[in-house]
C-alpha cells in the first residue's frame, strides 16, 4: 500500500501555533484559525481551533486544543478535543506537543507528536495516517534528514536531563536532532518561499 507524503497532507504543527503565540501561557483560552490550499485542484480546506486549559493557573492545569471544522460532501460538522503535553526544553522552557487522539483496531494511539495530520475525517499522527516524509521516499543521497520521531526515540533515552549542571550525553544528542530539525525547517521553509516569489 503507497503511503501519503507528510508534505502535500493537510496538517496542524506544534510549531506553528507556538510561532504565531497560540499557546501563550498567560491566556486561558486563544482562538484561531487555519487555511490550506490544494496546488493541483485550487481547493480551500480550514479548520478553526481553540486553545483550552482546564484547571487554569493550578498545578493540574491541563491544556487542550479544541478543532472546530466541516468534513465531506454533506459538511459534517466535526468538533473534539486533543491534549497538549509538555517536556522541559533548553534554559528551563517547555516544548508541547500534541498527544495523538486516534484509535486503530480498538487501540488508543497517545503518541506524543508535533505534528497532527488530516486523516479522513479525523486528525492524528503520521502513524496512523501511513504518512511519510518526502525524504523516506527518496534515495539514499538524501539521508541525514531528522524527523520528529527521530527526536521522539532520542528522547524517550534520556533518564536524566542535567548532571552537575550540565546536560546529559543523551539530553546533549536531543538538543543537537532538535536544532538539525529546525535547521531544516529553516531551509525548507526558505526553498518555499523562494519558489513562490
Amino acid at each position: 500500500m503507497s503511503k501519503a507524503i507528510a508534505e502535500q497532507s493537510n496538517s496542524l504543527s506544534i510549531f506553528w501555533l507556538k510561532k504565531h503565540d497560540y499557546l501563550n501561557k498567560n491566556y486561558n483560552r486563544n482562538i484561531g484559525g487555519i487555511k490550506w490550499t490544494n496546488e493541483m485542484s485550487g481547493n480551500e480546506n480550514s479548520i478553526g481551533f481553540v486553545i483550552l486549559r482546564d484547571n487554569f493557573g493550578t498545578t493540574e492545569e491541563k491544556t487542550y486544543i479544541e478543532l472546530r471544522y466541516s468534513w465531506g460532501e454533506e459538511k459534517e460538522y466535526m468538533n473534539y478535543k486533543v491534549q497538549l503535553t509538555t517536556t522541559p526544553c533548553n534554559y528551563g522552557k517547555n516544548r508541547y506537543w500534541f498527544i495523538c487522539p486516534l484509535t486503530k483496531n480498538e487501540k488508543y494511539c497517545g503518541r506524543r507528536v508535533g505534528v497532527l495530520y488530516k486523516i479522513g475525517k479525523w486528525f492524528g499522527c503520521r502513524h496512523c495516517g501511513e504518512i511519510a516524509y518526502n525524504s523516506q521516499m527518496q534515495s539514499e543521497k538524501y539521508k541525514g534528514f531528522v524527523s520528529i520521531p527521530d527526536i521522539e526515540r532520542a528522547e524517550e533515552k534520556v533518564k536524566r536531563y542535567y548532571y552537575k549542571g550540565k546536560p546529559t550525553r543523551k539530553y546533549r544528542k536531543v538538543m543537537k536532532l532538535n536544532e538539525k530539525f529546525e535547521d531544516g525547517l529553516l531551509k525548507s521553509y526558505s526553498r518555499l518561499v523562494g519558489l513562490k516569489k
